[in-house]
């Protein structure tokens, strides 16, 4: 069913008014105010047809349109991987569908993902790439994702099993800001992923989940009922700890950021020394990604553990010709 079929036999006036009506949109308005988007800010929201961004563009309509009748500040973009024969049309129906609840400015972008490597994490590199691209020709730098509750309950178990440290259990934070100058928002956080399909349920909508998902390792985590129950009980009451695991993290990005500005490869070694443990591995990681590398996590670990009095010269090959060097002076990479 597209979306005009959808509306066909209702008024997309009323359904956004049934959703400026549904306790949800108080969690959504909720999520924009903990992610610092304010009702003026012009935000481009990232809709893949799925039910978790079909119910995120309909309540963020809803939201905006208490400031923004003609919800000219909104724009909505579905980015077609071409993985899948589907791709294409499941893109299209959630643009489709953002005309038709009155957001005039959506677009489908096509992008070529690498097929040697990891294909999801190239199709998620491809995939904020031309966000960011499109966010810049609107005029915007706020784009809103459609994560969930149970998304973070899930990445909350795949982070601690995989070793992640801080950024394993933050990985879904209310915002982020990229190098690039662009914010990822997610209004979503406090929603579970239930609540979002029974709104579109009720409100007469409907959403193509993508079919592949219960292949992957979050679809065999839901399909595990042990597993599943804890996921569930970890959505409903672990909130405010990923919170303030996201606090820390961002407050660790910080000072990460002002020692090593956008570019930088070396940092004098002063520095480093009085930085905290996990402040020194975020630095060298962000050294390494201003080299175009990146350095071993056993090399990280054994780095951030050396004591100011330490002042031999080390040097660590970091697998691509790049060379980590600490000395008395500065850590560098070159």
């Amino acid at each position: 069913m597209n979306a005009e079929a959808c509306l066909r036999a209702l008024d997309a006036k009323s359904i956004l008014l049934q959703a400026s009506r549904h306790p949800l949109a108080h969690v959504a308005s909720q999520g924009l105010a903990d992610a610092g988007v304010e009702a003026s800010d012009p935000l481009v929201l990232a809709v893949s047809g799925g039910g978790d961004s079909m119910a995120m563009l309909v309540l963020l309509a809803a939201i905006r349109s208490r400031t923004d009748v003609t919800l000219t500040s909104l724009s909505a973009v579905s980015v077609d991987h071409g993985i899948r024969a589907d791709n294409a049309a499941e893109a299209a129906f959630a643009c489709e569908m953002a005309r038709t609840i009155g957001i005039a400015q959506s677009a489908v972008v096509p992008v070529d993902v690498p097929r040697d490597g990891n294909l999801l994490d190239a199709a998620r590199h491809a995939r904020l790439r031309a966000l960011s691209d499109y966010a810049r020709t609107r005029g915007a730098v706020k784009i809103a994702l459609a994560h969930q509750a149970d998304d973070r309950a899930e990445g909350l178990l795949l982070g601690l099993s995989r070793g992640g440290g801080l950024d394993g259990v933050a990985s879904l934070r209310a915002s982020r800001t990229l190098d690039s100058g662009v914010t990822l928002v997610r209004p979503l956080l406090r929603a579970r992923r239930s609540e979002l399909r029974d709104f579109l349920e009720g409100v007469g909508l409907s959403w193509r989940d993508d079919p592949s998902n219960a292949l992957r390792t979050r679809g065999a985590m839901r399909d595990d009922p042990s597993v599943s129950a804890l996921i569930d009980r970890l959505a409903a009451g672990a909130g405010l700890a990923l919170d303030e695991a996201a606090a820390l993290a961002e407050l660790r990005d910080q000072l990460v950021a002002a020692a090593v500005p956008i570019g930088t490869t070396s940092l004098l070694r002063s520095a480093f020394d009085q930085a905290p443990r996990p402040v020194r591995v975020a630095v060298l990681s962000r050294l390494a990604l201003h080299a175009g590398t990146s350095i071993p996590r056993p090399v990280l670990e054994q780095c951030a553990r050396l004591s100011a009095e330490d002042r031999h010269p080390r040097s660590f090959n970091c697998g691509d010709g790049r060379v980590l060097r600490i000395d008395a002076r500065a850590v560098t990479v070159d």
